[in-house]
């Protein structure tokens, strides 16, 4: 038995009884079997905590971290602690992986000397049956300069966003590990590991499933919660601007204005509260006085940020531009 495993598989469990069984089965049916299974148990409520210690008997490679529920990225954090692989992959615990996935992930990693690869995803409610074919392997490695950073960060949610989809040497998620007590803690960090990897490799196959449950149209009341995706975009902003990467900040930036207005929009609509208008208000104030030279939106920038903030200005942006025609 190897007990130095290549691959820790990290796998936060909360509130999933339902899909736990195949997400757990599509990682031990891998096809690349030199790999551990850490399944961190968050203080969930239901029968998963029971689930995974039945796993465990069953297969060696699967270790169980139970834990008082301390959120996804602490989950993730101690299950990393625990993690003996060199390399590390994250799945969602109600999302499933392609047969194939740690074998294409990790052979085109090596062969191609990057410390991260990754591949493009299925998302929806039901599992394509064309899922596990077989597919003949491509790969782009990209230097993480800021062109390509830009790319990614416009164009590509699956590689610039998430921490799943990933196979990422454990010494660059130590430099960067998620911050605990947040959401929204991957869009704070995935972009600091590709810069940090300085070249990687982009696998256009979708290898993972990501669940999305369609079928919930009653949207939450917003909370205070949700405002982290400020954090989370300042989080970038802060970086880029550190690096001298002045186009990834303009980006941002405007972004981030759209955000911004979103929550403005959510907080008012969704619960009418003034205290989180009031915050949204002083992050927005922050990033206005911080990065004022790299404010440059344009006519779609902010015609939809009154759209949301401010519906007589936008009417009047609408006229104006078909004046202008």
């Amino acid at each position: 038995m190897n007990t130095q495993p290549k691959i820790s598989v990290i796998v936060p469990v909360y509130k999933c009884e339902q899909y736990i069984h195949r997400c757990v089965n599509s990682i031990l049916n891998q096809t690349f079997s030199d790999f551990e299974l850490i399944l961190v148990d968050d203080g969930s409520p239901d029968n998963c905590g029971e689930i995974c210690e039945e796993y465990a008997k069953k297969d060696y490679r699967v270790k169980v971290i139970h834990q008082v529920n301390q959120g996804q990225a602490a989950a993730r954090n101690n299950g990393v602690k625990e993690a003996q692989g060199e390399w590390l992959h994250f799945v969602d615990s109600d999302d499933m992986i392609h047969p194939k996935t740690l074998e294409i992930l990790y052979k085109t990693a090596i062969d191609n000397d990057v410390k991260l690869s990754m591949c493009s995803a299925f998302q929806g409610e039901n599992i394509p049956d064309d899922f596990s074919k077989n597919f003949d392997i491509t790969a782009n490695i990209l230097n993480m300069d800021e062109e390509n950073i830009f790319h990614l960060c416009k164009n590509e949610k699956y590689y610039y966003w998430v921490v799943w989809g990933k196979l990422i040497q454990k010494s660059i998620f130590l430099k960067h590990p998620l911050t605990e007590g947040r959401i929204y803690e991957d869009n704070a960090i995935v972009c600091k590991w590709l810069h940090e990897a300085k070249k990687v490799a982009v696998i256009p196959l979708p290898l993972y499933f990501y669940y999305i449950n369609t079928s919930g149209t009653t949207k939450k009341n917003f909370t205070e919660k949700q405002l982290d995706i400020l954090w989370a975009f300042e989080e970038q902003i802060s970086y880029f601007y550190s690096l001298d990467y002045e186009k990834m900040t303009e980006h941002l930036v405007s972004y981030y204005f759209e955000i911004s207005a979103n929550m403005y929009y959510r907080a008012k609509h969704e619960g009418n509260n003034k205290k989180h208008i009031k915050i949204i208000k002083e992050h927005k104030k922050h990033i206005e006085k911080t990065y004022s030279k790299y404010i440059h939106l344009d006519t779609e920038n902010k015609l939809y940020i009154y759209k949301k903030t401010n519906p007589f200005m936008f009417f009047v942006m609408r006229i104006k531009r078909k004046l202008l025609k």
